[in-house]
């Protein structure tokens, strides 16, 4: 019978199937970077983001800043000018981008949950298509804001009696940070889904083993001759074994009544 192979080691459990932590790394930095993301955007809602400030004479007359929300004013307008401001509104891009915001902490809040899993995972797919949706809606709703307020500062005037200044606010260079963030949140979340690399195959232990390593000579080593029992000692001339010996009659010629 042959000796049994030992088999090779095999992980089992819950960890069995985590992936290498480098390979986990860029989904990690993913959750974060869209956290972070999702944060900025949300702060630069309730910023102001365009401002206005109309100026006669040399005396302000009206200034106000709007958010992505409402508009706030730093001089209070008169009865006509407010009744025109109570039936309009600003453009509310605190709506699209609230909800990008959240896409991409609800990517970033499956991508930690999934942080032991595989890239393949049905979490972490989820994960990835959260945070590269949210990414994208958080750039376009960027970009759209910023398309709006360049145009909005090509309408400033001055004819040397009235001024006319449109500017931009806090909050519209804390959005273009944050959408800058979900741009680098879909790089990462794009990066995230290389597969892990395979583990390495383990090879079980031989049963023998060579007796020389590889690249060693053999040492060589002199034949053996089979062996041979030696041959019985020839006895003295003149003694009785001999005569004996001589007197035992040949088997080529056995005992005959002629020859006793």
């Amino acid at each position: 019978m042959s000796a049994p192979q030992q088999q090779p080691y095999q992980p089992t459990g819950p960890f069995s199937s985590i992936p290498p932590s480098d390979a986990r790394l860029p989904r990690l930095f993913a959750a974060m970077m869209g956290v972070f993301a999702g944060l900025l955007v949300l702060l630069a809602t309730f910023l102001p983001q365009s401002t206005y400030e109309q100026i006669s004479e040399g005396k302000p007359v009206s200034k106000f800043a709007e958010t992505g929300w409402t508009r706030t004013f730093d001089i209070e307008p008169s009865a006509e000018e407010k009744e025109f401001y109570d039936k309009t509104h600003v453009a509310r891009y605190g709506i699209p981008l609230s909800a990008a915001a959240l896409t991409l902490f609800a990517g970033a809040a499956v991508g930690f949950a999934a942080y032991q899993r595989s890239s393949t995972s049905i979490a972490a797919t989820t994960s990835r298509t959260l945070l590269v949706a949210g990414g994208a809606g958080t750039a376009i709703g960027v970009w759209m804001l910023g398309m709006d307020i360049s145009a909005s500062l090509s309408f400033g005037q001055d004819t040397g009696r009235f001024v006319s200044r449109y500017g931009t606010g806090s909050g519209f260079w804390i959005l273009l940070a944050g959408g800058l963030v979900a741009l680098l949140t879909i790089g990462l979340a794009i990066v995230a889904n290389r597969r892990e690399p395979a583990p390495p195959r383990q090879v079980p232990y031989p049963v023998a083993y060579p007796p020389y390593a590889p690249g060693v000579p053999q040492q060589q080593y002199p034949q053996q001759q089979p062996y041979e029992p030696p041959s019985p000692p020839t006895p003295p001339a003149g003694s009785a074994l001999q005569q004996q010996d001589i007197l035992r009659p040949s088997p080529d010629n056995p005992p005959r009544p002629d020859n006793m």
